[in-house]
C-alpha cells in the first residue's frame, strides 16, 4: 500500500498532462500512487497518458462531470494513508510530498497540510 495517493483530475489536458506527471515522478518521496481521472477528455489526454511508463500510475476514464466529481472518483480509488490533489495543469517542486508528509507526521493533530 502506498503512503500517499495523488489524484489528478484531467479534462482536455493534453498540453500539460505530461509535465504534470513528470513533476510528480520527480518527487524526493517516492512511495505514492498516481491516480489520473480522465474526465471525458476529447483531446489527446488519454493517448498521452498511455505513453507514461510508471507502475505507480493508474488511469480511469469517466464521462465529463467536472473537477469535483472527478476528484470524488479519484478519492474512491485511493489506497494511501494520505491523499493529495494535483491539477492537470500544475507542477510540484521536487520536495513537496516529502516536506508535507514530514509536517503531517510531526504534527499529527493537524488535519491537513497545504502550500
Amino acid at each position: 500500500m502506498p503512503v500517499i495517493s495523488v489524484v489528478i483530475p484531467a479534462y482536455n489536458a493534453a498540453r500539460t498532462i505530461l509535465d504534470t506527471i513528470a513533476s510528480a515522478q520527480q518527487q524526493t518521496f517516492a512511495d505514492f500512487e498516481l491516480i489520473v481521472i480522465n474526465d471525458g477528455s476529447t483531446d489527446r489526454t488519454l493517448e498521452l497518458l498511455q505513453t507514461v511508463q510508471d507502475d505507480r500510475l493508474q488511469v480511469f476514464s469517466y464521462r465529463n462531470g467536472g473537477v469535483a466529481i472527478a476528484r470524488d472518483h479519484g478519492i474512491a480509488k485511493c489506497r494511501g494513508d494520505f491523499i493529495t490533489f494535483l491539477d492537470a495543469d500544475d507542477m510540484w517542486t521536487p520536495d513537496k510530498l516529502e516536506l508535507q508528509l514530514v509536517a503531517l507526521r510531526t504534527h499529527p493533530e493537524a488535519g491537513l497540510a497545504y502550500s
